[in-house]
């Protein structure tokens, strides 16, 4: 067989074509995990979520995270600025899967301590959501952590 820019032309399409063929399967085998689903209620509260992060702003002292590797737990510190209680929620967020974020619930009373396992959480980069209140203030922080 004579090789000429004929069976040149041929061999191009043909590479071509297969590349785009794989490429539109790769972006199938994507999944769109993070995006929020309830978009425009996430947009009307977020005033409400940048107030919370000012309050944070404003705190002397802000919420300290500790890992602990032996016990396989972490550790949060919440500022004590006055005697009422604090409650909120934690996140595990996972950058890579939503299905594998994990939530912790959480009233602490007057401790300003909070410990939560990560035995069962997967290694790698987290960032932990901690959404909690304190008397009639509400604060949000965010801190990404190494599991």
């Amino acid at each position: 067989m004579k090789f000429n820019w004929g069976t040149g032309l041929v061999i191009f399409f043909i590479l071509f074509v297969g590349t785009l063929g794989f490429v539109l399967y790769q972006s199938t085998q994507v999944h769109d995990s993070l995006v929020v689903k309830n978009y425009y209620d996430e947009d009307i509260n977020y005033q409400k979520h940048y107030d919370k992060k000012q309050n944070t702003a404003d705190l002397s002292i802000k919420v300290k995270t500790e890992y602990n590797k032996d016990k396989k737990e972490v550790l949060l510190t919440f500022p004590t600025d006055s005697s009422s209680g604090i409650s909120g929620k934690i996140v595990l967020f996972n950058p890579y899967s939503e299905y594998s974020d994990v939530k912790y619930d959480f009233n602490l009373g007057k401790a300003a301590t909070y410990t939560f396992p990560v035995d069962k959480v997967k290694s790698g980069r987290w960032k932990i959501k901690i959404d909690w209140k304190q008397g009639d203030k509400e604060y949000y922080q965010e801190e990404e952590i190494v599991l």
